[in-house]
């Protein structure tokens, strides 16, 4: 079996499935992406009542749907990444979005993991209680 390496290639690719899942507003299109056992941590769950670590691919794709419920014309792009290790990947992500009248934007670092080509890890991190930009 050949292993799987990360690549700047493979980061493109994954995130474009995200963008592609976030604009359609279900985040399902990026199931394929996510190990069965994926571990998902966020400081978002906090503000929605789950426990910082989120076990599983469905658990973890059902508080991903969640945090975007309500959200509308969601604009998400890459503005850095790079690969860490042969398993694991950087990205810094411009997050945009509208609720309401409002257009508002988030910018958060991803750190991911990998085993067997799929995402195992997804870390994020920013600071849930800083202020949203108005854009």
């Amino acid at each position: 079996m050949t292993p799987h390496r990360v690549t700047l290639q493979a980061i493109d690719d994954q995130e474009e499935v995200f963008a592609a899942a976030f604009r359609a507003g279900d985040i399902s299109g990026a199931r394929r992406l996510y190990h069965d056992d994926i571990v998902y941590l966020s400081p978002t769950t906090r503000l929605f009542g789950w426990p910082g670590r989120i076990e599983g691919r469905d658990r973890a794709l059902e508080f991903i749907q969640l945090t975007i419920t309500g959200l509308a014309d969601i604009d998400y792009g890459v503005d850095e990444r790079a690969v860490v290790s042969d398993d694991s990947a950087y990205t810094r992500i411009r997050f945009d979005f509208d609720v309401g009248a409002r257009r508002l934007r988030s910018v958060y670092v991803v750190v991911y993991r990998y085993r067997d080509g799929l995402i195992c890890q997804q870390e994020l991190y920013y600071d849930p209680s800083a202020h949203l930009d108005e854009v």
